[in-house]
């Protein structure tokens, strides 16, 4: 975790001297903010990513997500029942692609890329194509993705929400899960040599399916977020954010053959992608230059990934 941190805090020392306000109590709220919904996904794809899985589909269950939590809650549903149905569902979606992945074989980047148009177009059938807003902010929304003025009072213009807290909370959880119990030493030795994790009698098919299904069920989490935060979901929401959690994933020391990561890690990745949004935005650089700057870090943490693995 150490290169990533490293990194985080060259980046935030750079755009601190060179941006204008960029180190504003207002742009790093901002940034961690938007980061913070985003944040619960990468968790789980870190985790699967560590295990030599991938999934492509968590944007499509992400709007499955906030699609079902959206429709019970604005009908008048009891807001627990919204939970609970939108996590039960969006984790036999991620179950779904384990059991594929396992049964078939195919690689799950195969599986996953299908499923995710699949999803996809499930999310359309759910809701007919029409977008659910509301400019109704219910107690459920305010727990989820309020403001933390206890903390913005003290900062001129800052914008730091609940949504941080959730996800700081669920990181440091499955850090703890990842680090120090037998299930996670399971899924590094699933990721790292999975014929040895047999041979030592780890089940590596129900740790894979295990994985998926939590990845599938923070992306339920991550859809609640989301329409807490924005009011508002529609078919298209969360596109593209699949290839995001994997960058943020690899960015943050996450092999891509699996074996190896971190999900502290995997945030700090995607702090630094984050970080790197804002500044092209505030240098009034075109949009497109990011998608470079981050195709640049995604290749040198990669590459530096593979030297450490090398030397260790």
């Amino acid at each position: 975790m150490a290169p990533p941190l490293l990194t985080l805090i060259v980046v935030l020392i750079l755009f601190s001297l060179f941006v204008p306000n960029f180190a504003s109590a207002r742009t790093i709220s901002g940034i961690i903010n938007a980061a913070s919904i985003n944040a619960i996904v990468v968790i789980g794809v870190t985790m699967l990513m560590i295990s030599g899985e991938f999934d492509l589909s968590v944007g499509a269950m992400v709007a499955m997500g906030g699609y079902i939590f959206a429709k019970i809650t604005l009908d008048g549903g009891s807001p627990v029942v919204a939970v609970i149905v939108t996590l039960l569902v969006t984790a036999a979606m991620g179950g779904i692609n384990g059991w594929l992945t396992n049964s078939t074989g195919i690689p799950s980047f195969i599986v996953t890329l299908g499923t995710r148009s699949i999803y996809r177009a499930a999310v359309w059938i759910f809701s007919g194509g029409v977008m659910l807003q509301t400019a109704e902010k219910l107690p459920i929304y305010e727990s989820f993705s309020g403001r933390l003025d206890f903390i913005n009072n003290f900062f001129e213009k800052a914008n730091f929400g609940t949504v941080t807290v959730w996800a700081l909370l669920l990181g440091l959880l499955l850090q703890l899960v990842l680090t120090r119990t037998r299930f996670g030493n399971q899924l590094f030795a699933t990721g790292g040599n999975p014929g040895a994790a047999r041979a030592q009698g780890v089940r590596t098919k129900w740790v894979k399916l295990i994985s998926f299904t939590l990845t599938g069920f923070l992306a339920g989490v991550a859809g609640i977020m989301t329409f807490s935060q924005f009011t508002t979901v529609f078919v298209a929401t969360a596109t593209g954010l699949e290839l995001t959690a994997v960058a943020a994933a690899v960015v943050g020391g996450t092999l891509l053959t699996g074996g190896v990561g971190s999900i502290m890690g995997g945030l700090i990745g995607l702090l630094i992608i984050n970080m790197l949004r804002t500044g092209v935005v505030l240098l009034g650089l075109p949009s497109d230059n990011f998608e470079a700057i981050v195709g640049v870090a995604i290749i040198g943490a990669a590459i530096i990934n593979e030297y450490i693995r090398r030397r260790s």
